[in-house]
């Protein structure tokens, strides 16, 4: 059976984040093997946001936490 997709809204506070999340979502892709992903600008969302899309629902949900942890680390969660 496939897993159904696994959709990721990312909320960017400021132009220095929006550059984070672009080398984290390059580091992230090349140390999972480079999985097929969609990233979309949400305008219809408050802010600077991004849908993230992968096609692997465990992959996606990795994403999620790795993104989320690293944002608490930098104190911005």
């Amino acid at each position: 059976m496939v897993q159904p997709d696994v959709t990721t809204e990312i909320r960017l506070a400021d132009s220095d984040e929006a550059a984070r999340f672009n080398d984290f979502i390059g580091s992230f892709l090349s140390a999972n093997d480079f999985p097929f992903v969609i990233i979309h600008n949400a305008p219809e969302l408050s802010g600077s946001s991004r849908r993230v899309l992968f096609e692997d629902a465990v992959v996606s949900r990795k994403f999620a936490r790795e993104w989320t942890r690293r944002r608490g680390a930098l104190g911005e969660a």
